[in-house]
């Protein structure tokens, strides 16, 4: 959980352009906080797409009994399916993400359908989900990183002060380097295991839980 509010993020930003801060975003809400807010969650939006330590998860998917759809969370942002299908001209089928009335479904691209009733029954279906956190649920070094790129933009919009920006690009560079080695270091990657499932299953052959060094080495005699 990290540390700053929305109001601290908000506050970053009016200051970075020169203006005052607020004590709150309720009763002293107005054009100049609403675009500090509006830019705030714009980029934490964009600093989740890539996928955080804590916002990506595989989940095996189930098939609802009564409609034959695969319903996902309503906080989803991407999804990754892991498992290989074919339709029945032999066909990958590709999948995405499509929105029906209030609920998120996961859509067949390949044969047009939201009816996984014959895949669900013959095959364990797997998907990576990237998920929106709230505010609160990202760490500190992680709000830091989008607050200076929300504060920069911020500046840019109102003041258009090239020195300022600048200055604030190197605050931005900083935090940015300072949350994604926070989430490196989260995920606990290595050479061995970064990289998507493929190149980690190549790695981790034959029983997928001991690297095989010796696919990687060469021959001494």
């Amino acid at each position: 959980m990290g540390q700053m509010t929305r109001l601290d993020g908000v506050n970053s930003c009016l200051l970075a352009a020169g203006e005052a801060i607020v004590s709150d975003l309720e009763s002293q809400s107005g054009v100049d906080t609403s675009v500090a807010e509006y830019l705030l969650d714009q980029y934490t939006r964009d600093f989740q797409l890539r996928g955080l330590a804590n916002n990506e998860y595989v989940q095996t998917l189930h098939v609802d009994a009564t409609t034959n759809k695969i319903y996902l969370p309503n906080t989803i942002i991407s999804l990754d399916f892991m498992t290989l299908l074919y339709d029945a001209d032999g066909a990958v089928v590709r999948v995405s993400i499509k929105k029906e009335g209030s609920s998120f479904i996961l859509w067949n691209v390949t044969e047009q359908t939201s009816d996984w009733s014959t895949h669900g029954s013959t095959q364990e279906l797997k998907a990576k989900f990237i998920v929106e956190l709230d505010w609160e649920d990202i760490d500190t070094p992680g709000q830091r990183a989008i607050v200076a790129s929300a504060a920069r933009r911020y500046q840019m919009l109102t003041q258009g002060d090239g020195e300022m920006d600048m200055y604030l690009q190197q605050d931005e560079a900083m935090y940015n380097f300072k949350g994604k080695a926070r989430d490196i270091e989260s995920k606990s990657r290595t050479i061995w295991n970064a990289g998507d499932s493929q190149k980690t299953r190549a790695v981790y052959r034959p029983d997928g839980n001991t690297p095989n060094f010796r696919l990687w080495r060469g021959r001494s005699s």
